[in-house]
């Protein structure tokens, strides 16, 4: 393993080698790299403050962290605390005064507390300033901003530990929050929730009045919204009546929700000798949200409050038929991903495809999903009123649209890792073959002589004949879900079978004139789970079925003979059953054999976000980061700015003291030497070379002003050694920059760009989104590669030890390692599609304008095979290096959860970005970030090229590493224990040794292959929402767990009269704009058209955004009989529409409609 990091290291060095020969040639914003390399959390840390204060970097603040490391251990608050007192105490660089030292200390542990990979420590806490108490001493007032958000909400309440601790090291008092901003708090917060967004916690008054009251600190922000606060306002210690984010944030979702793991914390610190006062009104806290947990509902539920038209809901809360809970992790799934069969993703309509997210019940938040092929499809009733389980992806395909009924989803494989991580109780799981086996087990003495694959092909004499040797319960197989009927169903059945006739299988009479009396039977048939074909005059069980029914019974198995006396008995027994007895119970009373609960626990979930793999676009996909102002008009183009010979928009200033003349490039384009920056006082109305102004102080490095384009068109052309014919057709600016000092990109970066048809991010990068999923296994054919291409790159031997010698050998993925995605069936470019592209333009650009050599010289896809990414998760600000092995055929980024957790992110449906490492070293630039609060979010500011496993986000830790669960695993979740009361192996027990942590990440189910499944969601391909909501019901229909009134409803209400309300509101307060220069007006000029240009004036809301959700909402109230409230809310509100819009007197309709 240490011989594949310093590959990755030695690979990763030369691109920095490059790159930094590229920008030594002085035409970029800076001439060296701006993306530091960091091989440890120590380094990061430091990396990502010392762009807030330069003096961080190098200064003794490394090594000290790793020896409180020692001390304390790898990611202990105690190390935030104490690395961040001696910043503090400027034992390692010295800051302008105390209060800035302090500051200086609370960012570098926040940033050790994310890992040094969260912009939070930039931008989430904003700020550290001192006010009055009434007693006019100094207190500390902590400033906090919407990016804090993305340092999780514990990191978040953490910090605000970390400033108290140093209040009280330095001396200074204690907040005394009055009782006008205990009541701001509350109405602020609940102002927040109510009419901004959702917290994720929202805590009650009694709450935030004890926190408020008692914090030692004051939590304070800057205003972030337009919206004022709805009472108490003007208040002297709070210095705006606005909303504020950051505020909201880590009160409710930081310290009130995060208060029991902050009380741990804050002992853990005593234990240590690390003490904080003024902490103990948390138990306070506590108490008082036991007494609320008691009052509330129960949470299982939550996953159905956001409910999206389009999107349907799989399954209701723990409803039967829904998805069957199973434990255990699949080569594809684990870290928050689940498996289901693939037969089940063609079963709903193809809905849900590899990567799709969902919102499940249990363990709660939400998955992505992958697709397993050893664990159970799903039930279905086809049109003929036939019965079968579907196992088969192809067969599933084929039989699809002749599928009435989905009576079970069939399993869902979640990770133990997932229970324990979120603290949720275990729940039963239903009797499966692998509970079998550890019950075979541990009924036998040598285990080796057993060939337990061979076990789960067995028969049912061989399944009877280990139940009576070893006294074990029934193979899983040969049981139904016997718990899913009622007494008076069973005894339906019985009755039925009496009636059947018994020819090596069961034949039920079922004609035409019988089906009322047998109705309820069947049903029961259905229910059971029981595999059964339907005939013109019967209902007919193969002879595996009919035998297995039988045994359950306790019936002869012999189907020659007549079973009459034994059925007869069978109803007497019913008759005579114990009041309340369970029906389960009492088939084990009849059966020969210990019969289990098949059914174990069912599980709700609703779909989520689609799979996602694109080319990311910025608004108006720019190829540069380059103004064009208004000139470049609607499409914002190069080209078209040229015709009008310049732009107007804000530059830089430089000079070039050569030529005598102002430019706007670091290197004069006309002779190529290095210019000079320059300042522009506006009061003065002077340029200097000065950085302030001896008159008015600050300046402004740029200007407004206008440019001659062309000029520097023709200098790009000249660079590139092109002629104008060969310009692309269309070349896309940007219509202003919005960074600090409006530094532009060259256009000849855009000039290339353009010829191979990508586009910029705001950073300068070529950037690829997808979906995340984890993979610690794959298979050479899964990913396209060859076999002596993963022997070069260090796959040798398989999960076994043996040597790679064929494509279906399991081999254990690295943890640097990642799988790209090329699917066949998508509406966008693929990964591998658009890498080639960038291959080629970062060769065009080194040859043509850096005069370099080419490095990638790609012409196939799988030369991208082997070389490094830069991977990067949205609110992240570091990038972590990644390597090509392959390319699958799903719409999502597959790698090591190392790579995931390195990024700080699980695999819950949401997505990360890819780009090429060289491309990022070269291209990307500070000065090109916009100077907005975020702006340096999703901006690889450092670089990890090796990942810790101790300095990765500590939820991989609960990852399980084993290959199966003992039976007092399946025993636990029997009694609904807490996943912490049984000792199963996890990552955390490994982190002793490093490389052992790596290894041997074991998986309980296998699947045949990682592509097998729908990859694109049928969501993705609907075009309207009418339609959507259409396939949306009609699947609701079809499963069985579902109630489709209820879902209509809550479309309806959660959805669609929301967002017609929303944009009637909307309408009522937009803005106009001009259809030529796109200038906007808070009222249309009464000249009618546009006082810049002339042209036409039109909404920015129009009729259309309004009444679209309209007629699909009417339809579904008409078709679903939803409550009167609901039908008669949408009528007020359609009437409102047209007494706006006017009502149509004629429509038109498809002619679909009449047929």
């Amino acid at each position: 393993m240490q011989q594949y990091f310093l590959e990755i290291e030695r690979k990763t060095r030369i691109l920095y080698d490059i790159a930094g020969a590229a920008r030594a040639r002085g035409l970029d914003p800076n001439s060296i790299v701006e993306i530091p390399l960091a091989m440890s959390l120590a380094e990061r840390v430091t990396g990502l403050v010392s762009v807030k204060y330069p003096q961080t970097l190098n200064s003794g603040i490394e090594k000290r962290i790793r020896e409180l490391e020692k001390e304390f251990g790898s990611l202990d608050f105690a190390v935030a605390i104490k690395i961040a007192e001696e910043t503090a105490l400027e034992k390692f660089c010295k800051f302008r005064d105390q209060l800035e030292a302090i500051d200086a200390g609370i960012r570098i542990g926040l940033a050790y507390l994310t890992l040094g990979v969260i912009s939070s420590p930039l931008e989430g806490f904003t700020q550290l300033a001192l006010k009055k108490t009434a007693k006019g001493e100094d207190y500390f007032a902590i400033y906090y901003s919407g990016p804090i958000r993305s340092s999780g909400a514990t990191a978040a309440a953490l910090s605000v530990l970390l400033a108290d601790f140093l209040r009280q090291r330095f001396g200074y008092a204690k907040y005394d929050a009055t009782e006008q901003e205990i009541k701001r708090a509350v109405t602020e917060i609940n102002d927040y929730h109510e009419r901004i967004t959702n917290l994720q916690y929202l805590p009650s008054e009694k709450e935030i009045d004890i926190l408020v009251r008692n914090l030692p600190v004051q939590i304070t922000g800057e205003p972030s919204e337009e919206r004022e606060v709805s009472n108490h306002m003007d208040l002297p210690r709070i210095e705006t009546n606005r909303l504020r984010n950051g505020f909201c944030i880590v009160l409710a979702d930081g310290l009130l929700q995060k208060a029991p793991k902050v009380l741990k914390n804050i002992n853990n610190l005593k234990e240590k000798g690390i003490k904080l006062e003024c902490w103990d009104f948390m138990n306070d806290i506590l108490k008082c949200q036991k007494k609320e947990v008691k009052s509330k509902p129960s949470a299982s539920a939550v996953f159905m409050k956001d409910i999206v038209a389009g999107r349907p809901v799989l399954a209701y809360p723990s409803r039967p038929g829904g998805f069957r809970l199973r434990y255990g992790r699949s080569r594809i799934s684990g870290f928050s991903a689940v498996s289901i069969h693939p037969a089940t993703m063609v079963a709903l309509n193809g809905f849900i495809g590899i990567g799709t997210q969902i919102r499940t019940e249990r363990p709660g938040k939400s998955a992505a999903v992958s697709a397993c092929s050893t664990i159970d499809g799903p039930i279905v009733k086809l049109e003929d009123d036939s019965v079968i389980q579907l196992d088969d992806f192809e067969k599933a395909q084929a039989i699809n649209k002749q599928i009435k009924e989905i009576i079970y989803l069939g399993d869902i494989l979640i990770s133990y890792g997932d229970f324990l991580n979120r603290n949720s109780a275990l729940m039963p799981q239903g009797f499966t073959e692998e509970v079998w086996i550890q019950l075979l087990k541990e009924s036998i003495q040598d285990h080796q002589k057993i060939n337990f694959n061979l076990i789960k092909e067995m028969n049912l004499d061989e399944a009877i004949t280990f139940s009576e040797n070893f006294k074990i319960p029934l193979y899983p197989k040969f049981i139904f879900f016997w718990n899913q009927i009622t007494f008076p169903q069973f005894y339906s059945l019985i009755s039925w079978l009496k009636k059947a006739r018994f020819e090596n299988k069961i034949i039920f009479p079922f004609s035409k004139t019988q089906i009322p009396e047998f109705a309820e039977g069947k049903r029961a048939l259905e229910l059971l789970g029981i595999e059964h074909s339907v005939t013109t005059e019967n209902v007919v069980l193969n002879e595996q079925k009919s035998r297995a029914l039988l045994l359950n019974l306790g019936i002869n198995l012999e189907l020659k003979q007549n079973n009459t006396e034994a059925i007869n008995d069978c109803l007497l027994k019913v008759e005579m059953k114990e009041r309340g007895e369970d029906l389960l119970k009492f088939i084990n009373k009849l059966s020969a054999f210990e019969i289990k609960d098949k059914a174990g626990t069912f599980i709700g979930a609703r779909m989520g976000r689609p799979e996602k793999a694109k080319l990311r676009k910025l608004t108006g996909s720019p190829n540069v980061i380059f103004p064009v102002g208004e000139e470049g008009g609607r499409l914002r183009s190069v080209n078209e700015a040229s015709n009008v010979e310049f732009v107007k928009a804000d530059f830089p200033i430089y000079w070039c003291d050569n030529c005598k003349s102002e430019t706007i490039t670091f290197k004069c384009e006309n002779c190529g030497n290095q210019t000079k920056k320059m300042y522009y006082c506006p009061l003065c109305d002077k340029k200097s070379f000065e950085s302030s102004c001896s008159s008015h102080g600050k300046v402004q490095s740029y200007l407004t002003r206008r440019i001659n384009i062309n000029h520097l068109l023709d200098k790009a052309m000249e660079k590139l050694k092109i002629q104008k014919q060969e310009l692309p057709p269309l070349i896309k600016g940007v219509r202003g920059t919005t960074s600090a000092d409006h530094i532009p990109e060259h256009i000849a970066k855009g000039i290339i760009r353009a010829m191979f048809g990508l586009t910029v991010n705001k950073d300068g990068t070529i950037r690829y989104d997808c979906t995340e999923l984890p993979l610690t296994h794959f298979k050479p054919k899964e990913i396209g590669t060859d076999i002596e291409k993963l022997k070069e790159m260090g796959y040798t031997k398989d999960i076994h030890g043996k040597n790679l010698e064929n494509v279906d050998q399991i081999l254990e993925i690295k943890p640097h390692d990642i799988v790209l995605p090329s699917p066949i069936k998508t509406l966008d470019e693929t990964a591998d599609t658009v890498l080639i592209n960038v291959a080629n333009f970062i060769d065009n650009l080194l040859v043509r304008f850096y005069d370099l050599k080419p490095f990638f010289n790609i012409k196939s896809k799988q030369d991208l095979v082997g070389h490094l990414l830069l991977c990067i998760a949205p609110h992240n600000s570091a990038g972590v290096v990644g390597r090509i092995i392959g390319f699958s055929k799903l719409q999502a980024i597959l790698a090591s959860p190392y790579v995931h957790a390195a990024m700080r992110r699980d695999c819950d449906g949401d997505e990360a970005a890819i780009m090429f490492l060289l491309d990022a070293l070269l291209n990307f630039s500070r000065s090109f970030l916009p100077a907005h609060r975020g702006g340096t979010q999703d901006a690889p500011l450092i670089l990890n090229a090796r990942i810790h496993p101790g300095e990765v986000d500590d939820m991989i830790f609960d990852i399980e590493t084993v290959s199966e669960f003992p039976l007092a695993f399946y025993n636990a979740a029997e009694n609904f224990q807490s996943p912490s009361s049984i000792k199963i192996e996890k990552i955390k027990d490994r982190l002793v040794n490093e490389n052992s942590a790596f290894v041997n990440l074991n998986f309980l189910f296998d699947t045949n292959d990682i592509n097998e499944g729908i990859t694109c969601s049928v969501y993705k391909t609907l075009a309207t929402m009418q339609e959507k909501v259409q396939e949306q019901m009609l699947l609701c229909e079809r499963i069985r767990a579902v109630d489709e009134a209820d879902v209509a409803r809550l479309v309806i209400e959660r959805h669609l009269i929301r967002d017609i309300r929303g944009n009637l509101r909307k309408f009522s307060m937009q803005q106009f704009r001009c259809v030529k220069c796109n200038t906007k007006y808070r009222r249309p000029p009464l000249s009618g058209v546009c006082n810049n240009c002339g042209g036409h004036i039109v909404f920015t809301i129009s009729e259309g955004t309004i009444v679209k959700y309209l007629e699909p909402a009417i339809q579904l109230a008409q078709k679903y009989n939803v409550p009167a409230y609901v039908r008669q809310s949408l009528e007020i509100t359609k009437r409102y529409i047209e007494s706006i819009f006017g009502k149509e007197l004629e429509k038109q309709q498809a002619i679909q409609k009449w047929f």
